[in-house]
């Protein structure tokens, strides 16, 4: 008895539920969902097929690779995730051309990108908070997320974007910890890399990471400290290491050129300067779709003279927005249960009301002085910005419909400041217990509500699978 106890309360016991849990569902949903039922996915296909069967990318407006009606195509955008399934087809065709185990078989690709997301999730985890309880409420806040798991189900560059924002983050954090060393480097190169080449939204996240970079390589120099050029400041100042900052990122640019840099060549060469390939899409989408979906006649909020503030609170875009970063299945049709929508809103409020409250300051980042966390509090600030702005934009000017999956680039950065909440208001509710002298019940209540949030999270992601994602599609 004594062993099975030590066995289920073991951390590795605890780790293996987790992915365990996070791979499960990922599966049902690979496995069970339709050819097209992921946003977009007939549509992306359209390039992983090519690959499979001419064995070359191709170009932006190729005929085979074009969206009828819409124009344009998902070729001329970063497309990493389209090469690696369309190379693997190639492979597994040696063995069977069946559709359904091709698409199966290039939709585990995006599922391994969810495994490596949850697992630097993990890591991310352990430098952002010293408790175990804290770590592994932020784990499962970004991982178990219904939309999370859904992202890396069907074939997509989403789910290569959030894996990338992640790794980014938890390979600059480990080299503002520990130092940047070449494996570090090569960490946080691999995550611009995957960046660049899955999704321009998620671009803001690169930026953030320049600057935490950056801010690696400020140190603080006390008052009346003689410098390396030989000066003293009467107050404390902070001094930028030029040295070790240009050999870390020129190392990091380097790795980073040779793994990305191929990308905007081309696009530069077969879009005439065009290295994006942005600009070479809506002329394509300008001269490939149907009068109705031409970019001059298109209907937008902007076009129309709708306000913005109109639109996202005036519309029921917010509505779809958020409850699609939640959990939005299908192409956007089919919700989850009510209730787990409104218990997450109330969560997110929670914590993120209670995050700005001046307490806590040893409940993240302890190895950090407060100004650095203060700063850091900042970068994960604008990485929640730019996804939100870069989607009201897009939607107010370009009429893109509110998908949560635009929003998925800040999730690592929105779920710190929620889990930081979370622990605030559980040390002011133990606070308060203490205070009413009831000893046992303080002691007991961080873990207590970590706990329940943390059962909600699984919970929710096993009732949207299990009862909402299979029955839909098994009884059709």
């Amino acid at each position: 008895m004594t062993k099975m106890r030590r066995f289920y309360t073991n951390e590795l016991f605890h780790e293996f539920l987790f992915f365990s849990l996070a791979l499960i569902c990922m599966l049902i949903f690979a496995f069970i969902q339709p050819f097209g039922e992921g946003p977009d996915e007939i549509n992306r296909f359209r390039v992983v097929r090519f690959i499979y069967e001419n064995g070359r990318l191709p170009k932006g407006d190729d005929p085979a690779v074009l969206i009828p009606g819409y124009g344009g195509s998902y070729a001329f955008q970063p497309m990493l995730t389209y090469i690696l399934d369309g190379y693997l087809l190639r492979a597994v065709r040696v063995f069977t051309e069946r559709f359904d185990v091709l698409l199966v078989t290039a939709r585990l690709i995006n599922v391994a990108f969810g495994m490596a997301a949850a697992f630097f999730t993990r890591r991310l985890s352990r430098l952002l908070f010293p408790e175990k309880m804290t770590q592994w409420l932020f784990s499962c806040l970004v991982v178990f997320l219904p939309q999370s798991i859904f992202l890396h189900t069907y074939i997509n560059t989403d789910s290569c974007a959030l894996f990338s924002v992640i790794l980014m983050f938890a390979a600059v954090l480990e080299g503002m910890k520990n130092g940047f060393t070449r494996s570090t480097c090569i960490q946080t190169a691999v995550g611009v890399i995957l960046c660049a080449l899955s999704y321009y939204n998620a671009y803001g996240a690169v930026l953030v990471t320049v600057v935490l970079f950056i801010s690696c390589f400020i140190s603080k120099v006390s008052a009346r400290t003689i410098t390396s050029d030989g000066t003293a400041s009467p107050v404390d100042s902070y001094h930028l290491e030029w040295r070790p900052l240009l050999q870390a990122g020129l190392f990091i640019t380097a790795v980073f050129l040779v793994g990305a840099g191929w990308w905007f060549i081309r696009n530069a060469i077969l879009y005439h300067g065009d290295f994006l390939g942005m600009e070479a899409r809506n002329l394509c989408v300008a001269a490939s779709c149907t009068p109705e979906f031409h970019p001059a006649l298109r209907q937008t909020y902007q076009n129309q003279g709708i306000g913005v503030f109109t639109m996202i609170f005036g519309t029921d875009y917010f509505t779809l927005l958020v409850r699609s970063f939640v959990a939005m299945f299908g192409p956007m049709n089919l919700p989850t249960h009510y209730y787990i929508y409104e218990t997450y809103y109330r969560i997110f409020i929670l914590g993120l009301i209670s995050c700005m409250l001046p307490i806590g300051h040893s409940f993240y980042l302890t190895w950090q002085e407060q100004k650095r966390r203060w700063f850091f509090n900042g970068c994960m600030l604008l990485a929640c910005i730019i996804p939100i702005f870069l989607c009201i934009y897009y939607s107010y000017t370009w009429d893109f419909q509110p998908q949560g999956r635009y929003l998925m680039p800040m999730l690592p950065a929105f779920m710190f400041f929620v889990t930081l909440g979370i622990r605030k208001l559980a040390f002011l509710l133990q606070e308060l217990a203490d205070r009413l002298k009831l000893r046992t019940l303080a002691e007991k209540l961080p873990a207590i509500l970590t706990a329940c949030i943390i059962f909600f999270t699984a919970a929710s992601l096993l009732y949207s699978v299990l009862r909402v994602v299979v029955p839909h599609y098994l009884a059709g």
